[in-house]
């Protein structure tokens, strides 16, 4: 079991301010990190999140999808240990080999640190991240140099075959618009929903300490040092004036 951050206040609140100025690819991988190092593999990366939020949230999480044919939005919940039980620990980062149409390829699995930090289309997506890990290409005259043209047939298998090898690296629902009727699949991105609930903890503990500072004077740390139930009461002291 990885060694997750502690789960302290003020620890949560100094995770969100290094996340904070992050693009989200890089914000995902600080938000995943534990003492242990960084994740191997994408699925390892995600698989922490889920850890994390369970450990912070609940076993429970309540989300929300936009439906891609009538824009309604749907909302449904997620069971965060029956998730995580359909995923592997561990994932062997080997390099692996693949072989569509005369071309073999050789790379390793993606790493959290492969993720492009511009937003990409999806094919934009596929093929910086396979330049980043392929170890080796031939093609059916032998060696190829593709300057970027991969073959269509590929990079599409590629990606399939990142799925089976790395389950958890790409998490998705199927769901029925509420609305039309229609089915889709919605991808799930671990590391927003639990930046999401960050930002929100964060938000309402600076809140707190800014409204007793102001009629206290205290400083970050006693207010921090408060339990729940004394913070609220002084909170709502603080209120009546």
């Amino acid at each position: 079991m990885n060694r997750l951050p502690r789960l302290d206040e003020r620890e949560l609140l100094a995770l969100w301010e290094r996340a904070l100025p992050l693009p989200p690819p890089l914000r995902a991988r600080e938000l995943a990190w534990c003492e242990d190092g960084p994740a191997a593999t994408l699925g390892e990366m995600n698989r922490r999140l889920l850890e994390l939020q369970l450990r912070l949230t609940g076993p429970r999480l309540a989300l929300l999808a936009p439906c891609p044919h009538c824009g309604e939005t749907a909302s449904f919940e997620i069971e965060l240990p029956r998730l995580l039980q359909g995923l592997p620990e561990f994932v062997d980062p080997a390099e692996q080999v693949l072989s569509v149409d005369g071309w073999t390829l050789r790379f390793r699995l993606p790493a959290p640190a492969d993720l492009p930090e511009a937003a990409l289309d999806e094919q934009g997506f596929v093929r910086q991240l396979l330049e980043r890990c392929v170890v080796d290409l031939q093609s059916p005259q032998g060696a190829g140099v593709l300057d970027g043209a991969w073959p269509a047939p590929l990079l599409a298998a590629w990606s399939e075959h990142l799925e089976a090898a790395d389950p958890g690296a790409e998490i998705g629902f199927e769901l029925a618009c509420p609305a039309c009727g229609r089915a889709w699949h919605a991808p799930f991105d671990p590391a927003a929903a639990l930046w999401s609930w960050l930002q929100t903890l964060a938000e309402r503990s600076l809140l707190d300490i800014d409204a007793l500072a102001r009629r206290y004077g205290w400083s970050e740390d006693q207010v921090l040092a408060l339990t729940p139930t004394r913070r609220n009461a002084y909170l709502q002291l603080a209120q009546v004036d």
